[in-house]
């Protein structure tokens, strides 16, 4: 997708991909250029491209490992997605005679980088600040929990150790959580066009939804809900009796997604 068009997959927001970001400069979305160029590499088909890229991504994978505790939020980020365009593209091939240890360096990589991810703590959970403030830090927060998706169905697709991390999604029997926003948002061409989307039906927007252990959508019916590790303490204070969360509708909800919305429909039909 990243290659046609000059389209983004839909974990990947337009706007971190531009110099338009009030955050954004070149060095933080180096990860994701250095990855859109290894693309085009291995698109050439010149003999030895394949085995080129390989090596690159080997090279990436350790400069991650060895510079990542000095990174932005955004440059980690960034890093994030590159690995996973790099496991996708992994899974899809298979064990080749590239391997040499390849995949045992991807998890580490990616354990290291959630994990300093996790301690970052987020501005989205602040309303201050300007427009494009506050837009930034929702595509921040947004860019995640749609990069958890990948990363999930992925464990569901072969075995990928990081997914399993989380004890949290056991315990609550949800398997992903919180689900992405709704395209409308997503997609918005500007913060004012976000904040417009936002301001409609405010309190619908901000109802979380995830994808439950037996396949159903769940309807969590909390607000400010940023990780599934924040839905275990917003729920103590609930009714000792009351339901840990209610099913909602599939079509529904599908009706409002994007290209990602497919991916978690695959999602439930491997849990269901």
């Amino acid at each position: 997708m990243m290659l046609r068009n000059n389209t983004l997959p839909p974990f990947i927001h337009a706007r971190k991909m531009s110099s338009s970001g009030a955050e954004n400069d070149d060095d933080d979305m180096e990860p994701l250029n250095n990855c859109i160029s290894l693309l085009h590499m291995i698109r050439s088909r010149v003999p030895g491209s394949r085995k080129l890229f390989w090596r690159n991504v080997r090279m990436e994978c350790e400069r991650f490992h060895q510079e990542s505790l000095e990174w932005s939020k955004w440059r980690l980020l960034a890093a994030m997605q590159a690995l996973s365009i790099y496991l996708i593209i992994k899974v899809d091939e298979g064990p080749t005679e590239y391997d040499n240890g390849l995949d045992s360096l991807i998890v580490a990589v990616v354990v290291t980088l959630a994990t300093q991810m996790g301690g970052r703590v987020g501005d989205a959970t602040l309303d201050n600040g300007g427009l494009d403030t506050r837009w930034d830090n929702w595509i921040f927060e947004e860019s995640k929990r749609r990069l958890c998706v990948i990363y999930q169905v992925v464990d569901m697709l072969v075995y990928f150790q990081p997914a399993g991390m989380c004890h949290v999604r056991q315990q609550a029997e949800l398997v992903i959580a919180p689900l992405p926003s709704k395209k409308q948002l997503w997609q918005a061409g500007d913060g004012f066009a976000w904040q417009a989307e936002s301001d409609k039906e405010e309190a619908e927007a901000r109802v979380a939804f995830a994808l439950a252990a037996n396949g159903e959508l769940a309807r969590l019916d909390l607000t400010g809900l940023l990780c599934i590790t924040d839905w275990t303490s917003l729920h103590r204070g609930r009714d000792a009796g009351a339901p840990a969360w209610r099913t909602a509708d599939w079509d529904e909800w599908c009706a409002g997604m994007d290209e990602l919305g497919g991916l978690v429909m695959l999602a439930a039909s491997l849990t269901a």
